[in-house]
């Protein structure tokens, strides 16, 4: 998981978002053959991403993001996602060829609660081929269309953001922007009130924002599915200014209750509904805490000399290929308790 995009913000909707930490992901059920963590159930329909009305197709709906895959039905547009785990995030792939391309949606968190009537766009091959001979770029089918909508606090596109500032690697073909009315802009440098910018040719995996060599934002979008001829769409939170860290992060203070607020010890625990996944318990004093992360497997658990790939915080984050973990807890590496394991990792791992 890159480091990249670190920042102090709170990403759109994750703050509260919780999940389990284990080793390799361990059992995805409980004792009654559900979801770990209870199940849960996303509906809605899936929407033309340009005019914002309900397709007339047959749609095609998965996901992407959760082990096992939950169940979906669909009947023309709408859908129905069964058995999702509580505290999860999550993507929904939605399509109907020919008419439309199989499109990623920004990402969905479910807490403890079901989401009923939620919109998931799928874009148009006509709308597509109308961007590529607007943008002068041809898609192959071997890699990736990203679609990132920056928005503000209140979830509203962000215009005037600069194009310096909002990088996608490997050789990925943009940004190109959108105007309000989501045509293209072939000469545009910043983003529009649509807050819309697109990549070409992005590789396949997974994808975050980068920071510019100077950056003037703050930029938090959730990690992201990237299929080959496939269409991806993401949220991007605009904060004015640098992106900062924390730093003197305090394991008692503010290590240990990010397990307990982020739900890890309702698994990592011996007698809760995980029961003691990965080996990992999560629901003793502080000291035994340390000891479970630290001592018991030593740079596994917590690396000091390479953080980013200490499982607590590599197994809950998305990545690609996916490992064992039931869920998805990090939604990106911007994620306010993801940065403060990071930040407490790089200062040494300190039991203080």
């Amino acid at each position: 998981m890159s480091s990249r995009g670190i920042s102090i913000a709170i990403l759109l909707g994750v703050a509260h978002l919780v999940g389990c930490v284990g080793d390799d992901g361990g059992s995805t059920g409980d004792d009654d053959g559900g979801p770990l963590g209870g199940s849960l159930m996303v509906s809605g329909h899936v929407v033309d991403f340009e005019t914002g009305d309900p397709i007339d197709a047959a749609a095609s709906v998965t996901t992407s993001g959760l082990a096992p895959a939950p169940m979906v039905s669909t009947t023309g547009s709408d859908f129905q996602i069964g058995g999702i785990p509580e505290n999860s995030a999550f993507q929904i792939l939605a399509g109907a060829p020919p008419t439309h391309r199989s499109t990623f949606s920004t990402s969905v968190i479910v807490i403890d609660a079901d989401l009923t009537g939620i919109k998931v766009q799928a874009v148009s091959e006509t709308y597509l081929a109308s961007l590529a001979t607007a943008f002068g770029v041809t898609p192959t089918a071997a890699k990736g269309v990203l679609f990132v909508k920056l928005v503000n606090s209140a979830g509203l596109g962000q215009a005037d953001v600069p194009a310096s500032q909002i990088l996608v690697g490997g050789g990925a073909i943009g940004p190109k922007f959108l105007d309000a009315d989501l045509t293209p802009q072939p000469n545009a440098m910043q983003s529009s009130a649509s807050g819309y910018a697109v990549f070409f040719e992005v590789p396949t995996g997974v994808v975050s924002l980068g920071v510019a060599a100077a950056p003037t934002v703050t930029l938090e979008m959730a990690t992201s599915p990237i299929n080959a001829g496939v269409i991806t769409i993401a949220e991007a939170k605009v904060t004015q200014g640098a992106p900062e860290l924390p730093s003197g992060i305090s394991f008692s203070q503010q290590i240990v209750p990010i397990f307990t607020s982020r739900g890890c010890v309702a698994c990592h625990t011996g007698g809760g509904i995980g029961k003691d996944l990965g080996g990992l318990k999560l629901d003793g004093g502080d000291a035994s805490i340390y000891r479970e992360l630290v001592d018991e497997k030593p740079n596994l658990r917590v690396n000091p000399a390479a953080p980013e790939s200490s499982w607590v915080l590599q197994l809950p984050s998305r990545e690609d290929p996916p490992d064992r973990h039931p869920n998805v807890t990090f939604a990106s590496p911007q994620d306010p308790d993801y940065v403060k394991l990071l930040v407490w990792i790089r200062e040494g791992a300190q039991q203080n």
